[in-house]
């Protein structure tokens, strides 16, 4: 069961907050997932959410020792979109490694930061005949899950890595695509809640609602520029495991927009709030429209991955409806 608390549309109609701290996120970029195949991942998604290839990159001699990877590795990475387009909406990020090569999850592994991606419609009911059409069955939750601070009617389902699918069944906005599957949020574990949220916070996300669904501390995220995805807390004593090196199979690390990546380094210096704090790295990929990203990767306290990447807000039209 649950009883929650709604701490109110934190945003509603927010202009662009020029104020905002230089290290504050303004929109969510992309949700990582690694894949031992990314060309059958990629097939998959397109097939059950709809989405659409928007730019893909073939990276070669890749520095990724910020990631723990070395200095020289080898990637696919395919960027697939929902019907709002790149500007929109945030991507869903597929990542095949070769050099190193993906490595495939494992039972005695600890649980992944990342839980669960989440998409949302307007008629689960029509969701589910396009999944058993497909081949997928998806299993029913019980009394629904919580997103935003509101209880939806919702499912569950395995895409071919083993990653967790949850969709949920939301009133559209207005401006929103006709009968397409929407990227809506990511479930997060975290061992201390209030700690979780307080650094989340010194990044620019708000508090949407918290509860208490079956005797577990919950809460709800989003960014007042970016209110249609959510971050989704559930608090959950860590336990132990072999540690996941940045190209395990699975969901991994989420990336967020901010204006300028280096202020934003400076700016996390001089806070001092989030520790210490590894310069930004340049990831080329000439291969796409964006000209590549610089970046600067920062962990949670529970070892969750976030990218801060530059992108400036002007190039972004975030919608604000539903949150």
């Amino acid at each position: 069961m649950s009883s929650g608390i709604a701490t109110g549309p934190a945003g509603a109609g927010t202009p662009a907050q020029r104020d905002a701290a230089p290290h504050h996120a303004h929109a969510v970029l992309h949700c990582n997932l690694n894949t031992v195949a990314v060309d059958r991942s990629s097939a998959f998604h397109m097939a059950i959410f709809g989405l659409d290839p928007r730019m893909r990159s073939i990276s070669r001699d890749d520095d990724s020792a910020t990631m723990g990877l070395g200095d020289s590795t080898d990637s696919i990475t395919s960027f697939l979109f929902d019907a709002r387009g790149p500007r929109s909406a945030p991507a869903l990020e597929l990542v095949g490694w070769s050099r190193p090569q993906t490595e495939p999850a494992e039972p005695g592994m600890v649980a992944p930061i990342l839980s669960a991606l989440g998409f949302r419609v307007a008629a689960l009911a029509d969701f589910t005949k396009r999944l058993t059409a497909a081949g997928v069955s998806p299993v029913p939750i019980e009394g629904g899950l919580m997103v935003r601070g509101r209880k939806c009617a919702a499912l569950r389902f395995a895409d071919p890595d083993g990653v967790a699918f949850e969709v949920v069944e939301m009133a559209p906005a207005d401006t929103d695509p006709r009968r397409a599957a929407l990227l809506s949020h990511e479930r997060m574990r975290c061992s201390d809640l209030a700690a979780a949220l307080a650094w989340y916070e010194g990044i620019g996300w708000q508090v949407r609602s918290r509860d208490d669904v079956d005797g577990r501390a919950t809460a709800s995220m989003i960014l007042p520029e970016d209110p249609t995805f959510s971050l989704e807390f559930v608090e959950i004593p860590a336990v132990s495991g072999t540690p996941r090196a940045a190209n395990t199979q699975g969901l991994y690390r989420i990336a967020l927009a901010v204006d300028n990546v280096r202020e934003a380094y400076n700016s996390l210096v001089d806070s001092g709030a989030h520790g210490t704090v590894p310069e930004p790295v340049v990831f080329a990929m000439p291969d796409i429209p964006t000209g590549g990203f610089e970046v600067l990767f920062l962990a949670d306290p529970d070892g969750g991955v976030v990218e801060l990447v530059e992108r400036p807000r002007e190039t972004m039209r975030r919608p604000q409806e539903p949150r």
